[in-house]
């Protein structure tokens, strides 16, 4: 139901995208493999934080080779340093999505208005970058100007950190 919200708002925001199926991969080294091998863009993971006393969530954007270091994204949130993953039940709650299929795409959902979107500066120098489309079994590739239209059309607070 949602992924067909996901492409309607594409459609009327004329975002193009490129639609890849595929399998669900079982690590993220065998999903790298595949997105270099197919030419979809910046690979990027995507977390879902709350913050220490779970009031306040998070979605943090960044490239697959980077790390997050809590605390430090805790210290410029100015959260407790002691901020951590959020629970599959409130990824399902918040995102409408279940473990493995964590994508920015998620902010369609009713019940994302409660998440702040943390995308690293690094992102915005690429050209294209990919999400599932809701589910793992699929990707789209987009361009980093439509991916920032898309996010400009949604009520969440965006900021930019470098991870």
């Amino acid at each position: 139901m949602f992924e067909k919200t996901l492409y309607d708002t594409l459609q009327k925001l004329q975002i193009e995208f490129e639609k890849v199926e595929h399998e669900a991969f079982p690590t993220c080294e065998a999903s790298g493999e595949f997105y270099a091998k197919n030419d979809l863009g910046k690979d990027c993971k995507n977390i879902f934080l709350r913050n220490r006393r779970g009031r306040k969530y998070y979605l943090a954007v960044l490239p697959a080779e980077k790390k997050i270091d809590i605390p430090v994204l805790a210290e410029f949130l100015g959260e407790n340093k002691k901020m951590g993953f959020a629970s599959d039940e409130r990824l399902e709650r918040f995102l409408g999505l279940k473990p493995g299929s964590v994508t920015p795409f998620g902010i369609i959902h009713p019940e994302s208005k409660e998440v702040t979107i943390i995308i690293d500066t690094t992102i915005w120098e690429h050209e294209y970058v990919h999400f599932h489309p809701l589910r793992n079994t699929a990707t789209l590739k987009i361009s980093t100007s439509d991916f920032r239209k898309f996010l400009d059309h949604h009520p969440q607070e965006v900021l930019t950190f470098e991870f």
